[in-house]
């Protein structure tokens, strides 16, 4: 399936695995989650999308997978750094930016799904929106690879730290499985 985005046509592709996800959490009676869930990570990535656009960037593919989407850019694209940085907080921003519409509206779940995809999104870990800002800034004042090593340093570092605070809570108050998923799915991607 294609869309268009921007000059040219964008292939979208949906993972064996996203559908997977998507039929556990409908068997786990989490329609009504699982869907507000994909419409907000939807607008989140969204944000994303159009700022790259306003960039003149085009992406090379969007994928739905088992942890969401995933917008992924041209091998060799080149913007500055300031751009990237832009880009990267997009997202979270318009998470942010509808937690406080929801909240407004009433809409208190909402508001607080989006508040944890924004701040979610903020930690300084690879992949994921903050990891990007960290990479991006110190890319701006060092050569790439001393800030890719420093990036992964504080991935690691925040890593521990939230493994840790998962397995404190795991063990006072039981296992809490989405932390423990989301810790999991952080550290795959580092």
């Amino acid at each position: 399936m294609t869309i268009k985005l921007g000059k040219r046509c964008t292939p979208i592709s949906i993972s064996v695995y996203f559908v997977g996800m998507v039929v556990l959490c409908l068997s786990l009676n989490m329609a009504e989650k699982i869907g507000l869930g994909l419409f907000f990570a939807a607008l989140h990535e969204l944000g994303h999308l159009a700022a790259m656009l306003s960039f003149g960037a085009q992406p090379n593919r969007v994928c739905f997978a088992a942890a969401g989407v995933r917008i992924e850019c041209p091998p060799g694209l080149s913007l500055s750094f300031g751009k990237e940085i832009v880009i990267a907080f997009a997202g979270p921003a318009v998470s942010l930016a509808l937690a406080v519409l929801c909240y407004a509206v009433g809409w208190e779940n909402a508001a607080l799904v989006n508040l944890g995809f924004a701040l979610f999104n903020l930690l300084p870990v690879r992949q994921l929106d903050g990891g990007r800002v960290v990479y991006y800034a110190l890319c701006r004042r060092l050569h790439e690879p001393m800030a890719a090593g420093i990036s992964l340093a504080i991935s690691l570092a925040v890593l521990f730290v939230l493994a840790t605070g998962v397995g404190y809570v795991s063990l006072s108050q039981g296992i809490d499985w989405p932390l423990v998923v989301a810790v999991l799915y952080v550290a795959g991607n580092c």
